[in-house]
């Protein structure tokens, strides 16, 4: 597997991809072997270059689709199933935990539909940042995780995000709540 450290708006996201290709992590952590038993990771910042490219593109804002293979079989088959829905949230767009839990059918399960969303292997790419809590605000983001990181960088990351994919963020109600 590959790795390369990616400067981004939103500080530095470490990339993880295998020799086809698949991206299998992006993180705001540093990344380890330990992460990954049995694999050998090497720095290649060629190997990682296209989901760099892409994440660049979506930065600067005119990107709003990713075209990167993903593994996403990291997780439980309920996780599984949130990331894939996560996918499906249209740019610009966001839903709040309960509705995506009812999308999964689980609609009795808003909790764990945010603590799967919270172990997503594949932040910004599969759109974590896209679901709100149903009361309000941003609620908590990946971000938060990072070594070091305050507890609003999450926050901060996550209206980052959003602002982009607004055309008018006066007009996007995940805004508004701000």
């Amino acid at each position: 597997m590959y790795w390369h450290s990616y400067s981004s708006p939103v500080g530095p996201l470490f990339i993880v991809v295998n020799r086809e290709g698949t991206l299998i992590r992006l993180s705001y952590s540093a990344i380890h072997s330990d992460l990954f038993p049995g694999s050998h990771l090497e720095e290649n910042k060629y190997a990682c270059g296209d989901v760099a490219y892409q994440l660049e593109e979506y930065f600067k804002g005119t990107r709003q689709h990713f075209d990167i293979p993903l593994y996403l079989n990291q997780g439980t088959s309920f996780q599984q199933d949130v990331w894939q829905r996560l996918l499906k949230i249209p740019y610009g767009t966001t839903l709040t935990y309960g509705e995506v839990a009812q999308k999964v059918g689980r609609k009795q399960a808003p909790r764990a539909v945010g603590n799967a969303v919270g172990r997503n292997p594949i932040p910004i790419i599969v759109p974590c940042h896209r679901v709100l809590p149903k009361s309000g605000g941003l609620g908590s983001y990946t971000a938060r995780s990072a070594p070091g990181a305050d507890p609003d960088d999450g926050k901060k990351v996550k209206r980052y995000l959003l602002s982009i994919e607004s055309a008018d963020p006066a007009n996007n109600p995940a805004l508004a709540l701000l």
